[in-house]
């Protein structure tokens, strides 16, 4: 059994941050300060294995030019991350995760770069970082960004 399992998720950091405007797509166009509550594990299985949990995570989002528009959403979800042969990363979304990507169409239809997701996904990239299979899966794809206006 690998050390990391013996290892109790451990709170994260509530120092709340900041994303400048438009640094998620070009329909957000305000600050968004992110404030984490809750605990979060990385457990490396292998070389080519890891998941990331986050037990009870929440993130409350506020729009920084206008305060009264905020959300706490639940992001209690994980990710597994998997090296492909090729070099490739596939990652798969369990539950409910907030993910950031300009390229993602939400439910409404919209690219708000930023969502959340309930349900499971996956996506894959390339060495460099580059999405080479968006993402796709079975649930449901919120607008944030909707959520903040």
């Amino acid at each position: 059994m690998p050390e990391a399992l013996n290892h109790q998720p451990q709170p994260v950091d509530p120092t709340p941050f900041f994303v400048p405007a438009f640094s998620f797509s070009a329909s957000q166009n305000f600050p968004i300060e992110f404030e984490l509550s809750g605990k979060s594990k990385h457990i490396q299985f292998s070389d080519v294995r890891s998941i990331d949990l986050s037990p009870g995570q929440e993130v409350t989002l506020t729009n920084v030019d206008d305060p009264s528009h905020s959300v706490t959403l639940n992001i209690t979800g994980s990710f597994h991350n998997t090296t492909l042969e090729n070099g490739f990363i596939l990652t798969e979304y369990d539950g409910r995760n907030l993910l950031g990507d300009p390229m993602i169409i939400s439910d409404n239809g919209h690219q708000p770069g930023l969502v959340l997701v309930t349900g499971h996904f996956s996506t894959i990239e390339d060495t460099p970082g580059h999405f080479v299979q968006p993402l796709e899966g079975q649930g449901r794809v919120v607008d944030v960004i909707d959520l903040l206006v």
